[in-house]
């Protein structure tokens, strides 16, 4: 097509249920909720939100103004709006897009819900943790440790329920998982023996780690990603830590261990939770930073507010502070992780409506939520999923609600309103954070496309 240029393809298995979308020779149309006009590096870009396609816009521009109508016959005419058509870009005027969303998320989970087990396992080791961070959500809940027992429990569970059709994924989680150092060895060993493949991530303080830990991250647990939280320089961290045991500057610690992970080549994320106390001396954290990551494009920078200010009336400006505060850590040589995905769509909210996911806590009951304080068991280890009315409720697709109705961003963020942290005011920083994937993303797209023209000329 004259106008456009192929960026990225989309999702195979959006395209596969929805297919392409024959232009009618009456009516208007209109441009989709999910067609997104982007620019960077001083190109224009076309994004379907939905599909993922992208396109970078070239030779004669295209009306992009709001409440834009094409007739049927300027679609005829024009074999670049007939494609758009096709791909869902354009749209008539009186079509229902959330219905049409709903739709595929009911199919798309119904062909999920066919495989033969769990790829996803969350192992809470213990609920005991060595920091006692001021924010904790899981503040005043008892601490329990998996008994020896529960443990080898949990092993069978696993090697029964899992499905032998993908890897299996671990999420170590806590308390402090690393407390759980021998229990961590003693699963991952089990899988080995039986020749299972699986990888994980972790959730951590940071704090326990050794130079034997680390070994045993890249050997044995098969660790890829480790995720730590920083919340600002020295005086603040350690006052909202709060460890219990006692180093000169438990600060200065962690950033020592960072390096440890670093230098390993671990992929890790640094989580940084946001308020109007700490957020101005996040960029003093980052310069000390600096000189224990060797290897930065292997370190991303994560920034939220506290879910309680999420869910408030002032949510939106300190996500408009962290967004200023993350360009500043940009501008210093580091990744900004965006947790939205501009190449699949998705057809669940997290891993609470996910039938391939589940979470096992140190007493052995299951949960769907890594929250498990908040939420229903599912059952146990022992007897398995038992509570299966509240898992097909989780499982179930629920109505896209009035205020999400018609946003661009309704793929990324599925309604799911059973979730304890509900965002008031989402709209925003799903923008910004979209913006910031698409631009990650067409930069990479941009270099394979062109490595792929040259070697086409070589030939």
């Amino acid at each position: 097509m004259k106008n456009l240029k192929l960026i990225y393809e989309g999702d195979r298995l959006v395209k596969k249920i929805i297919g392409e979308k024959r232009a009618v020779t009456d009516g208007n149309y209109r441009w989709s909720i999910f067609t997104v006009f982007h620019s960077f590096d001083g190109k224009d870009y076309l994004f379907n939100n939905f599909t993922k396609i992208c396109y970078r816009l070239e030779g004669e521009k295209l009306d992009f103004s709001e409440g834009r109508l094409f007739s049927s016959g300027e679609v005829a005419a024009d074999e670049t709006l007939t494609q758009l058509v096709a791909e869902h870009f354009l749209v008539k005027e009186s079509a229902d897009e959330g219905a049409d969303y709903v739709a595929f998320c009911k199919l798309a989970r119904a062909m999920k819900l066919k495989s033969n087990g769990f790829s996803k396992y969350t192992i809470l080791p213990t609920t005991a943790c060595n920091a006692r961070c001021v924010y904790c959500y899981e503040e005043g809940i008892e601490f329990v440790t998996m008994s020896d027992e529960t443990l080898n429990k949990t092993i069978e569970f696993i090697k029964k329920s899992h499905d032998p059709n993908s890897p299996v994924g671990f999420g170590w989680f806590g308390g402090e998982p690393l407390i759980g150092e021998k229990m961590i060895d003693k699963i991952c060993a089990a899988l080995r023996e039986d020749g299972i493949d699986y990888k994980a991530n972790m959730i951590s303080n940071g704090s326990l780690i050794t130079a034997d830990i680390i070994k045993k991250m890249k050997t044995d647990w098969h660790l890829v990603r480790m995720q730590i939280t920083l919340d600002g320089v020295e005086e603040e961290y350690n006052a909202r830590k709060n460890y219990i045991f006692n180093y000169e500057s438990a600060y200065w610690h962690i950033l020592s261990r960072i390096k440890m992970i670093n230098e390993a080549e671990i992929r890790l994320t640094i989580r940084v939770n946001v308020d109007e106390q700490n957020i101005g001396g996040v960029t003093s954290m980052v310069d000390d930073l600096k000189n224990f990551i060797p290897n930065p494009d292997l370190v991303s920078f994560d920034l939220a507010p506290l879910f309680d200010l999420q869910s408030g009336e002032g949510g939106k400006h300190i996500w408009q502070r962290s967004f200023e505060v993350a360009d500043e850590i940009a501008a210093r040589g580091f990744n900004i992780a965006s947790h939205y995905s501009v190449s699949k769509t998705k057809y669940h909210y997290c891993m609470a409506d996910s039938a391939s996911s589940v979470v096992i806590a140190p007493d052995g009951k299951l949960y769907p939520c890594e929250h498990v304080q908040a939420v229903e068991s599912l059952g146990d280890i022992w007897t398995g999923v038992t509570n299966t009315a509240y898992q097909k409720q989780l499982n179930s697709f629920e109505p896209v609600s009035e205020k999400c109705k018609g946003c661009f961003s309704l793929p990324e963020c599925t309604t799911f309103s059973k979730c304890p942290n509900i965002r008031l005011d989402c709209r925003y920083a799903s923008r910004k954070r979209m913006e910031r994937a698409l631009n990650r993303f067409i930069r990479h797209q941009s270099e394979v496309l062109a490595q792929s023209e040259d070697e086409t000329v070589d030939c």
